[in-house]
């Protein structure tokens, strides 16, 4: 969907996460894959890496390489942009080692770790590698850790010599736009329900995924904000550990993985999958101030056939709509299903098919929220606009 609305946009700015999300871009059937660089890169954007992300100067190394030749010019990353280290990725391996049963999950590319270290004020930041800083206060916390840095001070002139002449002010560039009649595009990395402090913690990612943490990330104004758009797939997914309360198993959950490719970009692992749940839905809007929302993936279910809606959850004999109730006892919730959903035709030649706006008609009742858009395809092209 960002590169569907790049289009209309100057620049595209990746505020939060790091290389742990990946977003697929499908252009004329060729898959790219995206971990940092912002998804409007195929659209020769101007691509701004934000003071939030948690850049792995590696994994940027090797997107750059993909990228068009007009659009290597356009990167601009933050100077207080977060790096992550080798010495990060390994933390990372240790601690889920550390965890046993109570494994998080992660993606071991060390991003959890990194905002730790800023938050203990050792992260290395793009400035701090650019400008020579030392770094031996980071290196003796991971030794005394039993994690080996020793290659910090190599790590660091390879770091610097990738990202001499793309640093620069992503906060004023964003301002400077704006104020020049131009607009941004402000990409997430990932899910609601793994925000740091809003989602399914322990099972959630370092940082924030909201909306409304674009301001902070980026060092802009609130009023610069614009409107929120939720992207939803018209089933649920989830990749790593933690509560699932609308999760399927068996055929049904293979069928849905296999037509909707349900694959993490990053690892490679298999995706849960699930029922839509219209409770955890109704949070994220909520929470992120979602005015409209974008219906994708509505050609799986077409493959699929029957599928159902999670209305309200049930827990100890009494029912909820409120998913802020659960969130301490998550794992024990029943989920509350309306009658199954015929999803039918997958002929969307002549627009939506009467299924399809059954859908957009429900989503829109209980969700109280305008459905703008619907996918049903992978490539651009498979966009319908209401």
């Amino acid at each position: 969907m960002v590169d569907y609305l790049a289009g209309g946009f100057e620049a595209v700015a990746r505020f939060n996460g790091g290389s742990n999300a990946g977003h697929t871009v499908v252009i004329g059937g060729n898959r790219h894959t995206f971990h940092l660089v912002p998804s409007g890169a195929m659209k020769g954007k101007a691509l701004l890496i934000g003071s939030g992300v948690a850049l792995d100067p590696g994994v940027l190394r090797e997107e750059m390489v993909m990228l068009p030749a007009d659009s290597k010019g356009r990167i601009m990353v933050d100077g207080r942009c977060l790096l992550v280290t080798p010495a990060d990725r390994e933390l990372d391996r240790v601690l889920e080692e550390m965890r046993g049963k109570s494994a998080v999950g992660t993606t071991m590319r060390g991003i959890g770790p990194a905002y730790a270290m800023r938050a203990l004020r050792l992260a290395p930041r793009a400035m701090d590698v650019i400008e020579g800083r030392d770094l031996s206060p980071a290196e003796e916390f991971y030794r005394r850790l039993g994690v080996d840095a020793s290659g910090l001070k190599d790590w660091a002139s390879d770091t610097r010599e990738l990202l001499m002449g793309i640093i620069g002010d992503v906060s004023w560039k964003v301002v400077e736009t704006c104020e020049s009649g131009g607009s941004v595009l402000f990409e997430t990395s990932q899910g609601t329900l793994l925000d740091i402090a809003h989602g399914t913690y322990p099972y959630v990612t370092g940082t924030h995924t909201l909306a409304t943490y674009v301001t902070t990330a980026l060092g802009i104004p609130q009023e610069l904000a614009g409107e929120v758009l939720g992207v939803l797939k018209c089933y649920t997914t989830r990749v790593g550990g933690g509560p699932f309360p609308t999760e399927v198993q068996g055929k049904v959950a293979e069928d849905i993985r296999g037509v909707g490719r349900e694959f993490g970009a990053t690892t490679g692992r298999p995706r849960r999958v699930g029922w839509l749940d219209l409770v955890a839905l109704r949070y994220a809007i909520r929470l992120n101030g979602v005015k409209s929302v974008v219906v994708s993936k509505v050609d799986v279910l077409s493959e699929v056939g029957e599928f159902k809606v999670c209305v309200a959850y049930k827990h100890l004999g009494s029912e909820t709509e409120d998913f802020q109730k659960s969130l301490g006892h998550l794992p024990e919730v029943e989920p509350v299903y309306e009658s199954p959903f015929e999803m039918g035709s997958a002929d969307y030649s002549s627009g939506l098919p009467p299924e399809g706006k059954k859908l957009v008609e429900l989503l829109e009742s209980r969700l109280g929220v305008r459905v703008s858009m619907v996918s049903h395809g992978e490539d651009r092209e498979k966009t319908i606009e209401l």
